[in-house]
């Protein structure tokens, strides 16, 4: 059963975290607690207003309080409140940087905010799409190994984006490791035909941007294994997946059916960085804030630029800037590396 008592212990706890996480004295985060998060006058004042309910007879009306219901996160089965939540958060982080000094980035103190109702996994900013089941589908038709490069779409936000998966094999990371295997793994089973030698063509510009892509997004030099991209496995096999959103010339097969990912894009100018969650694998998707659209489209500074010469240099990649929160944004889809994990739970 829960009781006042219990919920007004759990206020305490989360007071004394939220002082900590800020790196304030304990007794600072009692106030910060009741004013910014729960939006009561102090902590005596946020106590007097738990005191007033009881499980047994009004418990229930809590979760209708919208200034007290996300204390009820982690002790009912509510997915609404934690969804509710998303959306109020980065108001609870706006009120908190207003009465203190924050010495962290916004996107830090959001995650901290995570922690304090115990969402381990909105905290690290990891993404449960294990409901997620890709439809890969061959991308040549010409190779020994027509698993060789798959590729699947589906929709992000609803917005729809490739998946290229490519198979690769080699003993150590490095960008040259990578062209060696794609032009060993990728061989066509015969080029004599005018088809088959227009195929190669483009498999060609598939091996360059593969290794351009990886070049630029992934730390196939680094000494640290933690920063190495993650195979993702297909059918037992290795596999490297980068994707992008799909041009909107293109469209999504059935797209009616294809699986959507919903991701709540903070409304900040720090890049995000959010791990999907897909059963067994990982991948990693950044979403790079560019400007506000009030300031009109800005040139790219020389790493986006980068991202937009590789992986959005094909035909089948959205050239527009991705719109959220009033703001351009590129958004992609690269490899997990541990490291993406050990940054975000930070």
């Amino acid at each position: 059963m829960i009781t006042s008592d219990t919920l007004t212990l759990k206020l305490t706890l989360q007071s004394k975290l939220l002082a900590k996480s800020l790196n304030l004295p304990e007794s600072f985060g009692y106030d910060l607690l009741a004013t910014s998060v729960y939006q009561h006058i102090d902590f005596e004042d946020l106590c007097d207003s738990i005191a007033e309910f009881n499980y047994a007879s009004s418990f229930g009306a809590l979760s209708e309080y919208q200034k007290l219901k996300y204390l009820l996160i982690c002790e009912v089965e509510d997915k609404e409140l934690i969804k509710d939540l998303h959306l109020e958060i980065e108001h609870m982080a706006i009120r908190l940087e207003s009465k203190t000094v924050i010495n962290i980035s916004k996107i830090d103190l959001i995650s901290n905010l995570f922690k304090l109702f115990g969402l381990e996994n909105e905290s690290k900013y990891i993404v449960d799409a294990e409901h997620i089941e890709f439809k890969w589908r061959p991308c040549f038709d010409s190779l020994q190994d027509n698993q060789a490069v798959l590729s699947t779409d589906l929709l992000i936000n609803e917005i729809p984006f490739r998946f290229l998966a490519t198979k690769v094999s080699f003993d150590e990371f490095s960008v040259d490791n990578v062209k060696h295997s794609l032009h060993t793994d990728l061989a066509q089973t015969d080029i004599s035909s005018a088809q088959e030698n227009e195929e190669r063509i483009k498999i060609d510009e598939h091996i360059k941007w593969v290794a351009d892509s990886c070049d630029c997004l992934s730390n196939f030099e680094s000494d640290t294994p933690d920063r190495n991209p993650c195979y993702f496995k297909i059918n037992n096999q290795n596999y490297l997946v980068y994707g992008f959103p799909l041009s909107p010339h293109l469209q999504i097969t059935d797209i009616g059916q294809a699986p959507n990912i919903n991701i709540r894009i903070k409304d900040t100018e720090e890049k995000q960085v959010f791990i999907l969650n897909l059963g067994s694998e990982r991948l990693t998707l950044e979403c790079i804030f560019l400007n506000k659209i009030e300031d009109g489209e800005k040139c790219y500074s020389s790493k986006n630029q980068w991202i937009n010469d590789s992986l959005l240099s094909r035909k089948d990649a959205c050239k527009f800037r991705i719109v959220f929160n009033k703001s351009y944004y590129l958004m992609i889809l690269r490899p997990f590396a541990h490291v993406d994990w050990l940054v975000n739970a930070l």
